[in-house]
């Protein structure tokens, strides 16, 4: 009796023994299907990922992937099987469903692929040497000038100004109009290229209600500078200006000559970009040489005397009037020294390095940072589709791809090794892949 009843216990403590071991063994195979089911939708996201847009990435260093869903569902799902076929695992877990979603990631989401373009300005900025801080500074010292209200007043005031009826010395009508004249000036602009073959209700500033510039300089700007500006706008105006055409450095195998300057003003042409960036140079340099002629006592002495030959209008305002003439005329000067390669100080002495900081580049950094981000993402998003479409005769436009998509994918477990609850055990995977 006894013997037969030690005989049953044993065979009880062995069952459960052997049931325990099966529990681990499921459990440890569970957690080995969703470990195998995890990496292998790493690695097909990844294989996903590397079908990027070879002229974007060529050209620009951007990754931007084909955004049809059912496209991608089904790369991912040839990728995970491929994957689970190469495997001699005891467990092989089984893809039953994939899908792909792209929202958040869409091409046209200037955020997403801003942050691509700051990764790039970093080593930009790195190498140059420009530092936010420093760059503010140049901002501050470009648009004082052009904001103070010394120019403007002058103006008005000789324009308020009654006939004179001097016979002697210049009148006021005359000096108004050597006035007017000097603050439009000829600047020598060019034909250039268009786009006039390209779909403009097709561009990313159509689709995103980007409209042109009409101005960077004003009281916007000074106060967009003194509330602080964000990094990404050194960093995204500095790529820029490396990945784009301009004025001095174009090229040939681009749509527009003037790209940078499309970024800045999005005209269709490049004698209207050319025409803005000649007028924002040329304003910005009259406001910093009026400036510096106010506080040049030799060139206010000489002034002076010349007012004496206008006494039809008061000599402080003849004085101030003559010091903006001649201020105009030595802008006209200095920006055809920026148009011609050249280099003309924003603050005397400021260097970044060993060189000399005021180049054409440099103004067009600094004119880039005061635009909103997604006007300048916008216009450069514009510049890499018509590059890509027209220049490189494929069909691209970045409303018809994405940064990255979330793969979700269902397994079913299987196992070679027998199973308390069969086959049946299943489980999800989500997993979100984007370029960084």
């Amino acid at each position: 009796m006894n013997k037969g009843f030690s005989s049953v216990y044993v065979v009880i403590c062995l069952s459960a023994l052997v049931f325990l071991l099966l529990c681990i063994c499921e459990l440890c195979e569970g957690y080995a299907a969703g470990s195998i089911a995890e990496n292998v939708c790493l690695s097909a996201g990844g294989s996903v990922l590397s079908e990027y847009q070879p002229d974007l990435q060529r050209r620009y260093g951007v990754f931007a992937l084909s955004s049809y869903e059912q496209k991608l569902a089904s790369l991912n799902s040839f990728y995970i099987r491929h994957c689970l076929n190469g495997t001699n695992n005891l467990v092989r877990p089984k893809l039953t469903e994939c899908s792909v979603s792209t929202e958040g990631m869409e091409g046209l989401k200037t955020d997403v692929l801003a942050d691509q373009i700051d990764a790039l300005g970093v080593m930009l900025t790195a190498k140059d040497g420009l530092e936010l801080t420093g760059a503010a500074d140049l901002l501050r010292s470009l648009l004082d000038p052009v904001n103070s209200r010394e120019d403007r007043e002058a103006s008005q005031e000789l324009a308020d100004l009654p006939p004179s009826e001097e016979s002697g010395g210049k009148s006021a009508a005359e000096l108004k109009k050597e006035y007017d004249e000097a603050m439009d000036p000829d600047l020598g602009l060019e034909g250039g290229r268009s786009l006039v073959s390209v779909k403009k209700d097709e561009l990313p500033t159509a689709l995103l209600g980007v409209r042109p510039s009409s101005s960077l300089l004003g009281y916007a700007a000074s106060a967009l500078v003194q509330d602080g500006l964000s990094p990404s706008a050194l960093l995204q105006a500095r790529y820029t200006v490396e990945v784009c055409s301009d004025l001095i450095h174009t090229r040939t195998d681009t749509i527009l000559g003037l790209e940078t300057e499309y970024v800045l003003f999005g005209k269709s042409s490049d004698r209207e970009n050319e025409e803005e960036m000649k007028t924002a140079l040329f304003k910005v340099r009259t406001a910093i040489d009026l400036a510096r002629n106010l506080r040049d006592e030799a060139k206010m002495s000489a002034y002076a005397v010349a007012a004496a030959a206008c006494p039809a209008v008061p000599q402080p305002l003849a004085v101030l009037i003559l010091a903006a003439i001649d201020a105009a005329r030595q802008a006209k000067g200095e920006v055809a020294v920026l148009c011609g390669g050249g280099c003309v100080e924003i603050i005397r002495g400021f260097t970044i390095g060993s060189r000399r900081f005021g180049t054409y580049r440099d103004y067009a950094v600094l004119l880039l940072m005061l635009l909103p981000e997604q006007t300048r993402i916008a216009r450069l998003m514009d510049i890499m589709q018509i590059n890509a479409a027209y220049m490189d005769g494929a069909s691209f436009a970045f409303r018809d791809y994405c940064y990255g998509f979330t793969l979700s994918a269902q397994f079913e477990k299987r196992s070679i090794l027998p199973q308390i609850s069969g086959d049946s055990r299943r489980g999800c995977v989500v997993q979100i892949h984007a370029y960084h």
